[in-house]
This record gives C-alpha cells, structure tokens and sequence, in this order.
C-alpha cells in the first residue's frame, strides 16, 4: 500500500490490518486484531467483559473468569468486519480441579484482496494480510480472588513478511456484595514480535478495568427458576502504547433462561459507538449474534456470530 490511497480507506486499513507503519497516534500499535473481541456476546456488549466474562471465551477477556464458568464449553467464532476481512475463532474450557480451569483458543483474521501499489496510477497487483493468535490460559480461585495468565504465539504475514512473537495476559476477578456486584482487571499483550521487514510490529498493551452489576431478578413462585436476570457491565481500557482511553457500557436482560437481549456501547473509537445482539440458549447449545454499525465512511456494518456447546 502507498499514500495513494484515500486517507480514510487508509487508516481503517491500518487499523484493521495492522499494516507496518503507523499513521497517527491511534495507530501507535500493530496487531489491532488483538484489541476486536472474537465472541458475539462481548461484541454486542460493547465489549464491556472484563469483570463479566465466564465462559471459553475469557481466554480473550480475563483468564480468571475461566474459574467461574458453571460448566466446561467449546465455542467457534466468526466475525466479518471492515475491508472484506473475517476473522474465525475457537476456544474451549475445561475445569481443572476443585479450583481451577484451562483454556485453549485460536484466532485466525485475514483480508480480501488489497491493492498494492509504487506510484499513482494502476495497483502493481494485489496482497494480503494474515494474523493469527493461539495459546492456553489457566485460571485459579485464590480466596476470595480469581486470577488467571494467557499466553499466546502470535503471527503475521504481510505482503510475503512474516514475523512471530510471543504475548502474556494476566487478570483477576473478585465477588463483592455476596456476588450482587463483580470487579475485573487484565493487562493484555505485554510481549515482543520479531522484526516485519526492518522492525519490529509493537503490540497493543492495554490495562482494563470494570465492575458488573447484576442488579434484577425475578424468580418465578412455583419452581423458583429465573424468569428476568439483568446484568450491567462498566470498564475502562487504556492502550499504553497509543495512550488512548476508552468507555465501555453493555446491557443484558435473559429472559428464561434462554433468551438473551444485548445492547452496548464504546467511546474515543473511530470505527465502532453502538452495537446490538441476541443470544439463544438450548438444552447445552448456545447462538449468540451482535451487530455492529460502523461510524459513517466505513464499510459496514460488522456483523458476529458465536456458536457454544456446554457439558
């Protein structure tokens, strides 16, 4: 790629793509996948997860929720975003004692057809990016705390460059109010990538930190099971390396046990603001789908589907 292409086509290429050389202080970091959660719930959610997160997918989140999901789960993602560019996921849990749980996941994100080009005029030709991130995670109840560490091997392929490196998250998670009230924190991607080209991709660091609030639910007489559950979830991101901060909200009401109706939303983002989602619940199946407008001269919008099995 070159200047030549629209400014605005450009930075959202860089965002979504990583691409080696940042344009502005947003684009401080590479790798941006790594900041695009891969399940449809967090994306409906405003990915507000981090003290909420209690499933497979807190491999990506907080690897401490790993400790309080209520049963082992495998799930598989597949999102498609801006620039033709889709990502699929994996992800599995699995309790590990009395105390403990594992992880395991894959992402894999790669773009359509990009031009690339030398000059003005006619693209040379076209390329495309690849990145992938694959790793475990183990999470630990420790007194009244959870904590839990990822580690990933991370990949990306530009053009006919590729470069390998290395990640580690490390989160916790603590019940407050008998559980009525549940706080979280992570560091992610503290790690290094080998040299793409002539240097080295910077990871995007970031410190999150949220609350969940469970402040709704109504039982029903007979049998006591859940008719109406209301969760809200806060949290604060802050990416070290562009010095960028931003708010996460997200809203959820299950109605039954089965029926799941999420709303969300982020700030200080030049793609995303709000986003809407349902989940469905079977028997041990779990669907969940978020859409997701994207701010005006983007293509859009995103759309994330989650397909879960529990036992």
């Amino acid at each position: 790629m070159s200047q030549t292409l629209p400014m605005r086509t450009l930075l959202c290429a860089l965002f979504v793509l990583s691409a080696v050389r940042p344009v502005s202080a947003q684009q401080a970091s590479g790798l941006s996948f790594l900041r695009v959660g891969p399940n449809a719930e967090a994306g409906a959610m405003g990915d507000a997860q981090v003290a909420h997160t209690r499933d497979a997918f807190s491999t990506f989140w907080n690897p401490s929720g790993l400790v309080e999901a209520p049963r082992n789960s495998a799930s598989v993602s597949y999102y498609a975003w801006v620039l033709d560019t889709s990502t699929y996921s994996a992800a599995a849990r699995l309790r590990l004692g009395e105390r403990g749980a594992i992880g395991l996941f894959a992402t894999a994100m790669a773009s359509g057809d990009l031009e690339a080009r030398s000059g003005p005029g006619d693209p040379d030709g076209t390329f495309g990016v690849q990145f992938v991130s694959a790793g475990a995670s183990y999470g630990r109840r420790i007194g009244p705390l959870r904590a839990g560490v990822t580690a990933k091997h991370l990949s990306e392929r530009i053009y006919t460059r590729t470069a390998y490196g290395y990640a580690f998250d490390f989160g916790l998670q603590a019940d407050v109010l008998g559980g009525g009230l549940v706080t979280g924190a992570v560091l992610q991607n503290v790690g290094k990538m080998s040299e793409l080209e002539s240097e080295s991709t910077a990871l995007p660091r970031a410190v999150r930190v949220g609350v969940a609030v469970y402040p709704l639910d109504v039982l029903l007489s007979d049998d006591e099971s859940t008719l109406l559950r209301t969760l809200i979830s806060a949290e604060v991101a802050h990416f070290v390396n562009s010095e960028t901060t931003r708010f996460h909200v997200g809203l959820s009401v299950e109605i039954l046990d089965t029926i799941d109706l999420r709303g969300g939303y982020m700030t200080n983002d030049a793609l995303r603001g709000p986003s809407l989602g349902l989940g469905f619940a079977f028997e041990r199946a779990v669907f969940d789908y978020a859409y997701v407008p994207f701010e005006g001269g983007f293509q859009g919008p995103g759309h994330l589907l989650t397909l879960g099995y529990q036992w």
